[in-house]
Protein backbone atom coordinates (compact mmCIF):
# COMPACT_ATOMS: atom_id res chain seq x y z
CA UNK A 1 0.00 0.00 0.00
CA UNK A 2 1.23 3.51 -0.96
CA UNK A 3 2.55 5.44 2.14
CA UNK A 4 0.33 8.54 1.31
CA UNK A 5 -2.80 5.64 1.12
CA UNK A 6 -2.10 4.78 4.30
CA UNK A 7 -1.40 8.12 5.89
CA UNK A 8 -4.72 9.23 4.21
CA UNK A 9 -6.25 5.99 6.07
CA UNK A 10 -5.67 7.12 9.44
CA UNK A 11 -5.23 10.54 9.90
CA UNK A 12 -7.66 12.93 10.70
CA UNK A 13 -8.14 15.97 8.33
CA UNK A 14 -5.92 18.61 10.40
CA UNK A 15 -3.81 17.97 13.43
CA UNK A 16 -5.94 17.13 16.96
CA UNK A 17 -6.12 19.29 19.57
CA UNK A 18 -4.92 18.13 23.16
CA UNK A 19 -5.47 21.75 24.94
CA UNK A 20 -9.07 22.32 26.29
CA UNK A 21 -11.34 21.75 29.25
CA UNK A 22 -13.72 18.83 28.72
CA UNK A 23 -16.35 20.89 31.52
CA UNK A 24 -16.04 24.21 29.99
CA UNK A 25 -16.34 23.55 26.27
CA UNK A 26 -18.99 20.25 26.58
CA UNK A 27 -20.73 21.11 29.79
CA UNK A 28 -23.54 23.63 28.62
CA UNK A 29 -24.70 21.40 25.57
CA UNK A 30 -24.96 18.28 27.92
CA UNK A 31 -28.31 16.88 29.07
CA UNK A 32 -28.49 16.51 33.16
CA UNK A 33 -27.85 13.21 33.25
CA UNK A 34 -24.93 13.28 31.51
CA UNK A 35 -21.74 12.41 33.26
CA UNK A 36 -17.87 14.09 32.50
CA UNK A 37 -15.24 12.38 33.84
CA UNK A 38 -11.67 12.91 33.35
CA UNK A 39 -9.06 10.10 32.68
CA UNK A 40 -7.11 11.24 36.08
CA UNK A 41 -10.32 10.88 38.61
CA UNK A 42 -10.39 8.43 41.08
CA UNK A 43 -13.61 6.70 39.81
CA UNK A 44 -12.49 6.46 35.96
CA UNK A 45 -12.13 2.57 36.19
CA UNK A 46 -15.66 2.56 37.82
CA UNK A 47 -17.83 4.86 36.07
CA UNK A 48 -16.57 4.37 32.66
CA UNK A 49 -16.96 1.70 30.65
CA UNK A 50 -13.55 -0.15 30.37
CA UNK A 51 -11.74 -1.69 27.49
CA UNK A 52 -11.62 -5.30 26.46
CA UNK A 53 -7.61 -4.54 25.92
CA UNK A 54 -5.41 -2.18 26.90
CA UNK A 55 -2.79 -3.56 23.79
CA UNK A 56 -2.54 -0.60 21.08
CA UNK A 57 -5.15 1.49 23.37
CA UNK A 58 -6.25 4.88 22.66
CA UNK A 59 -5.89 7.80 25.45
CA UNK A 60 -8.55 10.05 26.49
CA UNK A 61 -8.52 13.27 28.95
CA UNK A 62 -12.09 11.78 29.72
CA UNK A 63 -15.22 10.47 28.98
CA UNK A 64 -18.61 12.00 28.25
CA UNK A 65 -21.46 9.65 29.20
CA UNK A 66 -24.09 10.58 27.41
CA UNK A 67 -27.84 10.46 28.81
CA UNK A 68 -29.31 11.12 25.28
CA UNK A 69 -28.68 10.75 21.95
CA UNK A 70 -29.11 14.51 21.74
CA UNK A 71 -25.72 13.98 24.15
CA UNK A 72 -24.20 11.80 21.34
CA UNK A 73 -25.34 14.49 18.24
CA UNK A 74 -23.86 18.02 20.60
CA UNK A 75 -20.65 16.10 21.67
CA UNK A 76 -19.86 15.07 17.77
CA UNK A 77 -20.28 18.84 16.87
CA UNK A 78 -18.44 20.59 19.39
CA UNK A 79 -15.59 18.27 19.28
CA UNK A 80 -15.46 18.51 15.49
CA UNK A 81 -15.67 22.12 15.30
CA UNK A 82 -12.79 22.08 17.69
CA UNK A 83 -10.62 19.42 16.55
CA UNK A 84 -10.70 17.22 19.55
CA UNK A 85 -10.55 13.43 18.30
CA UNK A 86 -13.21 11.09 19.83
CA UNK A 87 -14.22 7.44 20.02
CA UNK A 88 -17.52 5.85 20.78
CA UNK A 89 -17.19 3.48 23.32
CA UNK A 90 -20.54 0.51 23.62
CA UNK A 91 -19.26 -2.80 25.57
CA UNK A 92 -15.32 -1.76 24.71
CA UNK A 93 -14.49 -5.17 22.99
CA UNK A 94 -12.56 -3.18 20.03
CA UNK A 95 -9.21 -4.19 19.47
CA UNK A 96 -6.67 -2.70 16.54
CA UNK A 97 -3.62 -1.12 16.09
CA UNK A 98 -5.48 1.82 14.46
CA UNK A 99 -7.45 2.52 17.52
CA UNK A 100 -3.87 4.20 19.21
CA UNK A 101 -4.61 6.66 17.11
CA UNK A 102 -6.58 8.54 19.04
CA UNK A 103 -4.35 10.59 21.43
CA UNK A 104 -5.75 12.88 24.45
CA UNK A 105 -9.19 12.62 22.77
CA UNK A 106 -12.78 11.96 24.20
CA UNK A 107 -14.32 8.74 25.01
CA UNK A 108 -18.04 8.92 23.71
CA UNK A 109 -19.47 6.49 26.68
CA UNK A 110 -23.19 5.08 25.36
CA UNK A 111 -23.68 2.81 28.48
CA UNK A 112 -26.78 4.66 29.13
CA UNK A 113 -27.90 3.54 26.10
CA UNK A 114 -28.97 0.13 26.48
CA UNK A 115 -32.59 -1.30 26.37
CA UNK A 116 -34.05 -3.68 24.16
CA UNK A 117 -37.63 -3.85 22.62
CA UNK A 118 -39.14 -6.49 21.02
CA UNK A 119 -42.00 -6.43 19.22
CA UNK A 120 -42.79 -10.35 18.66
CA UNK A 121 -45.81 -9.74 16.61
CA UNK A 122 -44.02 -7.84 13.93
CA UNK A 123 -40.72 -10.20 14.61
CA UNK A 124 -38.50 -7.21 15.15
CA UNK A 125 -36.42 -6.13 17.97
CA UNK A 126 -35.11 -2.36 18.51
CA UNK A 127 -32.13 -2.47 20.81
CA UNK A 128 -30.13 0.58 22.28
CA UNK A 129 -26.38 1.88 20.69
CA UNK A 130 -24.68 0.31 23.80
CA UNK A 131 -26.77 -3.04 24.27
CA UNK A 132 -25.06 -6.05 24.77
CA UNK A 133 -25.93 -9.31 23.74
CA UNK A 134 -26.94 -10.78 26.99
CA UNK A 135 -29.53 -8.32 27.15
CA UNK A 136 -31.54 -9.64 23.98
CA UNK A 137 -30.46 -12.78 23.91
CA UNK A 138 -32.30 -12.81 27.62
CA UNK A 139 -35.01 -11.00 25.99
CA UNK A 140 -35.81 -13.30 22.77
CA UNK A 141 -35.37 -16.98 24.27
CA UNK A 142 -38.38 -16.39 26.78
CA UNK A 143 -40.29 -15.07 23.83
CA UNK A 144 -39.77 -17.55 21.66
CA UNK A 145 -37.56 -15.77 19.29
CA UNK A 146 -33.67 -15.68 18.25
CA UNK A 147 -31.67 -13.49 16.47
CA UNK A 148 -28.42 -14.66 14.13
CA UNK A 149 -25.56 -13.29 16.55
CA UNK A 150 -23.78 -15.47 18.98
CA UNK A 151 -20.12 -14.19 19.31
CA UNK A 152 -18.66 -11.49 20.51
CA UNK A 153 -18.19 -9.95 16.91
CA UNK A 154 -19.58 -7.09 16.41
CA UNK A 155 -22.97 -6.24 14.59
CA UNK A 156 -21.97 -3.55 12.07
CA UNK A 157 -18.99 -5.51 10.43
CA UNK A 158 -21.08 -8.11 9.73
CA UNK A 159 -22.13 -10.42 12.44
CA UNK A 160 -20.80 -13.81 12.63
CA UNK A 161 -22.13 -16.65 14.77
CA UNK A 162 -23.35 -20.40 14.76
CA UNK A 163 -27.21 -19.09 13.63
CA UNK A 164 -25.92 -17.62 10.17
CA UNK A 165 -26.33 -20.93 8.79
CA UNK A 166 -29.80 -20.53 9.18
CA UNK A 167 -30.70 -16.84 9.10
CA UNK A 168 -27.44 -15.22 7.24
CA UNK A 169 -25.43 -12.77 9.15
CA UNK A 170 -26.55 -10.48 11.67
CA UNK A 171 -26.38 -7.31 9.41
CA UNK A 172 -28.67 -9.19 7.15
CA UNK A 173 -31.27 -8.92 9.50
CA UNK A 174 -30.24 -5.32 9.96
CA UNK A 175 -33.96 -3.34 9.44
CA UNK A 176 -32.69 -0.11 10.56
CA UNK A 177 -30.51 2.16 12.19
CA UNK A 178 -30.22 5.57 14.11
CA UNK A 179 -26.84 6.97 12.92
CA UNK A 180 -25.25 10.48 14.14
CA UNK A 181 -22.89 11.46 11.81
CA UNK A 182 -19.83 13.35 11.30
CA UNK A 183 -22.14 16.78 11.19
CA UNK A 184 -23.70 15.80 14.14
CA UNK A 185 -27.20 15.49 12.35
CA UNK A 186 -29.28 12.46 13.73
CA UNK A 187 -30.76 10.37 10.05
CA UNK A 188 -32.51 6.88 10.05
CA UNK A 189 -30.40 4.85 7.80
CA UNK A 190 -32.36 1.78 6.14
CA UNK A 191 -33.69 0.11 2.50
CA UNK A 192 -35.80 3.50 2.21
CA UNK A 193 -33.94 6.15 3.86
CA UNK A 194 -30.70 6.59 2.76
CA UNK A 195 -30.14 3.49 0.70
CA UNK A 196 -26.51 3.73 -0.53
CA UNK A 197 -25.39 4.01 3.16
CA UNK A 198 -27.18 1.54 4.44
CA UNK A 199 -25.27 -0.72 1.66
CA UNK A 200 -21.85 0.65 3.44
CA UNK A 201 -22.99 0.18 6.87
CA UNK A 202 -23.58 -3.25 6.62
CA UNK A 203 -19.83 -4.19 6.34
CA UNK A 204 -18.30 -1.09 7.02
CA UNK A 205 -20.78 1.12 9.65
CA UNK A 206 -18.36 2.05 12.05
CA UNK A 207 -16.92 4.28 9.09
CA UNK A 208 -20.07 6.56 9.08
CA UNK A 209 -21.20 7.63 12.21
CA UNK A 210 -22.21 6.51 15.73
CA UNK A 211 -25.27 3.97 15.83
CA UNK A 212 -27.41 4.72 18.58
CA UNK A 213 -30.27 2.55 18.01
CA UNK A 214 -31.14 -0.69 16.00
CA UNK A 215 -33.10 -2.19 14.62
CA UNK A 216 -33.43 -6.16 13.62
CA UNK A 217 -35.52 -8.67 11.78
CA UNK A 218 -35.74 -11.67 14.40
CA UNK A 219 -36.87 -15.05 13.87
CA UNK A 220 -38.85 -18.33 15.78
CA UNK A 221 -36.73 -20.66 17.97
CA UNK A 222 -35.10 -23.45 16.34
CA UNK A 223 -35.74 -26.57 18.11
CA UNK A 224 -37.98 -25.27 20.84
CA UNK A 225 -34.95 -22.81 22.06
CA UNK A 226 -33.24 -25.63 23.23
CA UNK A 227 -29.38 -26.36 21.44
CA UNK A 228 -26.56 -29.02 22.00
CA UNK A 229 -23.06 -27.73 23.53
CA UNK A 230 -20.31 -30.00 23.43
CA UNK A 231 -16.82 -29.91 24.35
CA UNK A 232 -14.50 -32.71 24.10
CA UNK A 233 -10.84 -32.12 25.45
CA UNK A 234 -7.61 -33.80 22.93
CA UNK A 235 -3.95 -34.24 23.90
CA UNK A 236 -1.43 -32.43 21.12
CA UNK A 237 -1.20 -35.93 19.70
CA UNK A 238 -4.84 -35.89 18.62
CA UNK A 239 -4.17 -32.72 16.47
CA UNK A 240 -3.74 -33.73 12.78
CA UNK A 241 -6.87 -36.39 12.85
CA UNK A 242 -9.18 -33.72 14.51
CA UNK A 243 -8.41 -31.49 11.48
CA UNK A 244 -8.41 -34.45 8.99
CA UNK A 245 -12.48 -34.77 10.47
CA UNK A 246 -12.67 -31.21 10.48
CA UNK A 247 -11.74 -31.08 6.82
CA UNK A 248 -14.50 -33.65 5.99
CA UNK A 249 -17.36 -31.06 6.50
CA UNK A 250 -15.93 -28.07 4.18
CA UNK A 251 -18.29 -28.89 2.06
CA UNK A 252 -20.94 -30.80 3.88
CA UNK A 253 -21.55 -28.94 7.30
CA UNK A 254 -25.04 -29.40 8.33
CA UNK A 255 -26.74 -25.60 8.63
CA UNK A 256 -27.84 -26.40 12.42
CA UNK A 257 -23.89 -27.38 12.90
CA UNK A 258 -20.78 -25.21 14.32
CA UNK A 259 -17.73 -26.42 15.12
CA UNK A 260 -14.86 -24.53 17.16
CA UNK A 261 -11.41 -26.09 17.61
CA UNK A 262 -8.94 -24.09 20.15
CA UNK A 263 -5.46 -24.69 20.42
CA UNK A 264 -3.76 -23.90 24.09
CA UNK A 265 0.08 -24.84 25.64
CA UNK A 266 0.01 -24.94 29.54
CA UNK A 267 3.34 -23.44 30.38
CA UNK A 268 2.93 -25.51 34.04
CA UNK A 269 3.11 -28.74 32.10
CA UNK A 270 4.72 -27.97 29.18
CA UNK A 271 1.74 -29.34 27.34
CA UNK A 272 -0.61 -28.18 24.54
CA UNK A 273 -4.24 -29.07 24.09
CA UNK A 274 -7.12 -29.49 21.87
CA UNK A 275 -10.69 -28.27 22.72
CA UNK A 276 -13.22 -28.95 20.32
CA UNK A 277 -16.54 -27.62 20.63
CA UNK A 278 -19.66 -28.67 18.96
CA UNK A 279 -22.87 -26.47 18.70
CA UNK A 280 -26.02 -28.23 17.22
CA UNK A 281 -29.51 -26.73 17.10
CA UNK A 282 -31.32 -29.40 17.00
CA UNK A 283 -32.12 -32.84 18.72
CA UNK A 284 -29.28 -35.04 20.40
CA UNK A 285 -30.08 -37.78 18.28
CA UNK A 286 -29.34 -35.71 15.42
CA UNK A 287 -26.52 -34.50 16.35
CA UNK A 288 -24.99 -37.89 17.49
CA UNK A 289 -23.38 -38.68 13.83
CA UNK A 290 -21.66 -35.79 13.82
CA UNK A 291 -19.91 -36.43 17.47
CA UNK A 292 -19.00 -39.91 16.83
CA UNK A 293 -16.47 -39.47 15.19
CA UNK A 294 -14.64 -37.34 17.43
CA UNK A 295 -15.60 -39.17 20.22
CA UNK A 296 -13.92 -42.12 18.41
CA UNK A 297 -10.41 -40.17 18.62
CA UNK A 298 -10.41 -40.79 22.09
CA UNK A 299 -11.22 -37.37 24.21
CA UNK A 300 -9.46 -37.32 27.89
CA UNK A 301 -12.96 -35.27 28.79
CA UNK A 302 -16.11 -34.79 27.00
CA UNK A 303 -19.55 -32.86 27.89
CA UNK A 304 -22.09 -32.97 25.73
CA UNK A 305 -25.48 -31.53 26.90
CA UNK A 306 -28.71 -29.84 25.65
CA UNK A 307 -29.33 -26.26 27.03
CA UNK A 308 -31.48 -23.13 26.25
CA UNK A 309 -29.38 -21.00 23.83
CA UNK A 310 -29.60 -18.11 25.17
CA UNK A 311 -27.58 -19.23 28.20
CA UNK A 312 -25.14 -20.81 25.80
CA UNK A 313 -22.20 -19.11 26.43
CA UNK A 314 -22.23 -19.62 30.12
CA UNK A 315 -21.65 -23.57 29.24
CA UNK A 316 -18.94 -23.25 26.30
CA UNK A 317 -15.46 -25.00 26.25
CA UNK A 318 -16.66 -26.92 29.95
CA UNK A 319 -18.35 -23.85 31.59
CA UNK A 320 -14.83 -22.14 32.47
CA UNK A 321 -14.36 -18.82 32.49
CA UNK A 322 -12.64 -17.06 29.34
CA UNK A 323 -9.33 -15.07 30.04
CA UNK A 324 -9.58 -13.22 26.71
CA UNK A 325 -12.95 -11.50 27.96
CA UNK A 326 -11.37 -10.03 31.40
CA UNK A 327 -11.40 -5.65 31.28
CA UNK A 328 -8.31 -4.18 30.09
CA UNK A 329 -5.75 -6.98 30.25
CA UNK A 330 -3.14 -6.19 27.56
CA UNK A 331 -4.47 -8.54 24.50
CA UNK A 332 -3.10 -8.78 21.21
CA UNK A 333 -5.67 -10.25 18.25
CA UNK A 334 -6.09 -10.78 14.87
CA UNK A 335 -7.65 -13.18 12.57
CA UNK A 336 -7.72 -14.35 8.87
CA UNK A 337 -10.50 -16.62 6.94
CA UNK A 338 -10.25 -19.81 5.37
CA UNK A 339 -12.37 -21.02 2.25
CA UNK A 340 -10.59 -24.80 2.65
CA UNK A 341 -9.41 -26.53 5.60
CA UNK A 342 -6.26 -28.25 5.25
CA UNK A 343 -4.90 -30.18 7.76
CA UNK A 344 -1.10 -30.38 7.31
CA UNK A 345 -1.03 -26.38 7.52
CA UNK A 346 -3.22 -27.02 10.68
CA UNK A 347 -0.74 -29.70 11.82
CA UNK A 348 2.26 -27.49 11.66
CA UNK A 349 0.60 -24.16 13.18
CA UNK A 350 0.45 -26.32 16.12
CA UNK A 351 4.02 -27.30 16.42
CA UNK A 352 5.02 -23.58 15.48
CA UNK A 353 2.72 -22.16 18.14
CA UNK A 354 3.56 -24.61 20.55
CA UNK A 355 7.27 -23.62 20.45
CA UNK A 356 6.69 -20.03 20.43
CA UNK A 357 5.18 -19.83 23.64
CA UNK A 358 7.33 -22.54 25.25
CA UNK A 359 10.39 -20.03 24.26
CA UNK A 360 8.15 -16.72 25.38
CA UNK A 361 6.66 -18.24 28.53
CA UNK A 362 5.24 -14.54 29.61
CA UNK A 363 2.83 -14.97 26.59
CA UNK A 364 -0.44 -16.64 27.57
CA UNK A 365 -1.59 -17.54 23.37
CA UNK A 366 -4.82 -18.98 22.02
CA UNK A 367 -5.66 -19.55 18.50
CA UNK A 368 -9.38 -20.74 17.78
CA UNK A 369 -10.59 -21.54 14.41
CA UNK A 370 -14.14 -21.38 14.00
CA UNK A 371 -16.22 -23.38 11.21
CA UNK A 372 -19.72 -21.62 11.07
CA UNK A 373 -22.13 -22.98 8.22
CA UNK A 374 -22.57 -19.95 5.69
CA UNK A 375 -25.86 -21.69 3.95
CA UNK A 376 -28.06 -18.85 4.24
CA UNK A 377 -25.05 -16.38 4.31
CA UNK A 378 -24.26 -17.54 0.46
CA UNK A 379 -27.95 -17.00 -0.20
CA UNK A 380 -28.04 -13.32 0.25
CA UNK A 381 -26.43 -11.63 -2.97
CA UNK A 382 -23.07 -10.54 -2.46
CA UNK A 383 -23.74 -7.11 -3.90
CA UNK A 384 -25.96 -6.47 -1.17
CA UNK A 385 -24.26 -5.09 1.27
CA UNK A 386 -21.06 -3.93 1.82
CA UNK A 387 -19.27 -7.21 3.20
CA UNK A 388 -16.88 -8.87 0.84
CA UNK A 389 -16.69 -11.86 2.17
CA UNK A 390 -19.63 -14.22 2.36
CA UNK A 391 -17.55 -17.62 1.01
CA UNK A 392 -15.65 -17.75 4.31
CA UNK A 393 -15.82 -21.36 5.89
CA UNK A 394 -13.66 -21.11 8.96
CA UNK A 395 -12.47 -17.97 11.17
CA UNK A 396 -9.15 -17.96 12.27
CA UNK A 397 -8.63 -15.64 15.54
CA UNK A 398 -4.75 -15.40 16.96
CA UNK A 399 -5.20 -14.23 20.69
CA UNK A 400 -1.98 -13.53 22.93
CA UNK A 401 -2.40 -11.69 26.51
CA UNK A 402 1.03 -11.06 28.06
CA UNK A 403 3.09 -7.76 29.77
CA UNK A 404 3.16 -4.36 28.24
CA UNK A 405 6.49 -5.02 26.20
CA UNK A 406 8.26 -3.45 23.13
CA UNK A 407 10.05 -7.07 22.81
CA UNK A 408 6.95 -9.22 23.17
CA UNK A 409 5.45 -6.77 21.14
CA UNK A 410 7.74 -7.38 18.30
CA UNK A 411 7.84 -11.13 18.62
CA UNK A 412 3.98 -11.79 18.81
CA UNK A 413 3.89 -9.65 15.50
CA UNK A 414 6.55 -11.73 13.79
CA UNK A 415 4.59 -14.83 14.67
CA UNK A 416 1.43 -13.82 13.63
CA UNK A 417 2.75 -12.67 10.28
CA UNK A 418 4.33 -16.02 9.81
CA UNK A 419 1.23 -17.99 10.50
CA UNK A 420 -1.07 -15.97 8.34
CA UNK A 421 1.23 -16.29 5.49
CA UNK A 422 1.28 -20.18 6.32
CA UNK A 423 -2.13 -20.07 6.43
CA UNK A 424 -2.66 -18.19 3.46
CA UNK A 425 -1.14 -20.38 0.75
CA UNK A 426 -3.68 -23.23 1.58
CA UNK A 427 -6.61 -21.09 2.41
CA UNK A 428 -8.29 -21.67 -0.43
CA UNK A 429 -7.83 -17.61 -1.43
CA UNK A 430 -4.87 -15.64 -2.97
CA UNK A 431 -4.40 -13.36 -0.32
CA UNK A 432 -4.87 -12.61 3.18
CA UNK A 433 -8.50 -12.42 3.60
CA UNK A 434 -10.77 -11.87 6.57
CA UNK A 435 -13.82 -10.66 8.78
CA UNK A 436 -12.94 -7.14 9.42
CA UNK A 437 -13.95 -7.03 12.75
CA UNK A 438 -10.80 -9.18 13.51
CA UNK A 439 -8.34 -6.79 12.05
CA UNK A 440 -5.25 -6.28 14.03
CA UNK A 441 -4.62 -3.38 12.28
CA UNK A 442 -1.59 -3.59 10.17
CA UNK A 443 -3.86 -4.62 6.81
CA UNK A 444 -4.52 -2.75 4.05
CA UNK A 445 -8.22 -1.42 3.42
CA UNK A 446 -8.39 -4.08 0.27
CA UNK A 447 -7.96 -6.93 2.47
CA UNK A 448 -10.54 -5.71 5.02
CA UNK A 449 -13.07 -4.78 2.36
CA UNK A 450 -11.95 -6.30 -0.64
CA UNK A 451 -10.76 -4.39 -4.08
CA UNK A 452 -14.30 -5.20 -5.46
CA UNK A 453 -16.44 -2.52 -2.84
CA UNK A 454 -13.40 -0.45 -1.80
CA UNK A 455 -14.53 2.13 -4.72
CA UNK A 456 -18.16 2.49 -3.41
CA UNK A 457 -17.03 2.48 -0.08
CA UNK A 458 -14.64 5.07 -0.80
CA UNK A 459 -17.17 7.32 -2.62
CA UNK A 460 -19.63 6.53 0.57
CA UNK A 461 -16.50 8.00 3.04
CA UNK A 462 -15.86 11.18 1.47
CA UNK A 463 -19.94 12.32 1.53
CA UNK A 464 -20.52 11.43 4.81
CA UNK A 465 -17.12 11.72 6.42
CA UNK A 466 -14.85 13.82 4.59
CA UNK A 467 -13.08 15.14 7.38
CA UNK A 468 -12.07 11.42 8.65
CA UNK A 469 -13.44 12.16 12.20
CA UNK A 470 -14.95 8.50 12.26
CA UNK A 471 -11.46 6.50 10.97
CA UNK A 472 -9.85 5.32 13.84
CA UNK A 473 -11.46 1.50 13.53
CA UNK A 474 -9.61 -0.46 10.72
CA UNK A 475 -10.78 2.98 8.72
CA UNK A 476 -11.47 3.36 4.86
CA UNK A 477 -9.31 5.68 3.03
CA UNK A 478 -10.65 8.60 1.24
CA UNK A 479 -8.31 7.20 -1.94
CA UNK A 480 -7.69 3.99 -3.56
CA UNK A 481 -5.39 2.73 -4.72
Amino acid sequence: MHPSIILLSILPFVAPSAQFNLQKLFGPSLSPGAEIILRSDANWAQAVQQRWSTWEEPTYKGAIKVATVRDVQNVVKIASANNIQFLATAAGHGTSKTYSRVRHGIDIDLSNLRYVNLDATKNIITIGGATKFQQIWDVLQPAGKEISIFCRALRYGAGIGPLQGLHGLMLDSLVSVKLVTAKGDLITVSESHHQGLFWGIRGAGFNFGIVTEATFRVYDTTYSGQVLEGDLLFPASANRSIFQLVASFDETLPKELSLTTVLSYNPKTDKSSIILNIIYFGAKERAQPYIDPFLKLGPTKTNITMVPWNKLYAYLFFGGNSTACRKNQYLSSAGQGLRRTDPATFETFFGDMTNFLRQYKAIAGTFVATRFPNQAVLAVPDESTAYPYRDIKTHLLYQHIYPNNGTLDEAVDSFLVDARKKFTVTSGYDNLTMYNNYGHGDESAATLYSSRKLRRLIRLKREWDPKQQFSFNNPLPLHWP
